[in-house]
């Protein structure tokens, strides 16, 4: 861990925290839970976050939602004043946000030992690509193996 980066545990008691050490350019290290970014970004997986990164299309943002939620997801598209995301495995995309509830940008997706850098033109186009296709693969295997749908899978509030 470089000395300007920190590890936070991201429930929803510390959104304050980690708003507080992103805008004071640390980065932070939060371990995803849920399953609207798969199938690049997986339950358990540990993402790195920086707002000195600026956001660009393709990327994945951190952001602050009201009630004190985090959600890190893929920005589709950005604006002046507003920042459209969407879960890699969701159908729709979420509604717009203003861009100061954007916390920061993934800089990389850590595996295990590895970090996997993701602003790079390969992964922003990487994820745009899962998150056009995704979705429509898991409805065509469903519509040709129909299975109950888990709970975890009923909506991507995650």
């Amino acid at each position: 861990m470089s000395p300007r980066s920190r590890s936070v545990c991201a429930s929803t008691r510390v959104p304050e925290l980690v708003s507080s050490l992103l805008s004071q350019g640390l980065d932070v290290r939060i371990r995803l839970s849920g399953f609207s970014m798969k199938p690049l970004v997986r339950s358990g997986s540990v993402l790195r976050f920086s707002a000195t990164a600026e956001p660009t299309t393709g990327d994945i943002v951190l952001l602050r939602y009201p009630g004190q939620k985090l959600v890190a997801h893929r920005v589709l598209r950005l604006s002046d004043e507003s920042v459209w995301t969407k879960g890699d495995s969701c159908r729709a995309p979420d509604p717009p946000v203003a861009r100061d509830q954007v916390l920061g940008a993934a800089t990389c997706l850590e595996v295990g030992p590895v970090a996997i850098p993701l602003q790079n033109r390969t992964m922003r186009s990487l994820g745009r690509l899962a998150s056009a296709v995704y979705p429509k693969l898991v409805l065509a295997f469903r519509a040709v193996f129909p299975t109950k749908p888990r709970k975890d899978e009923l909506s991507c509030a995650s």
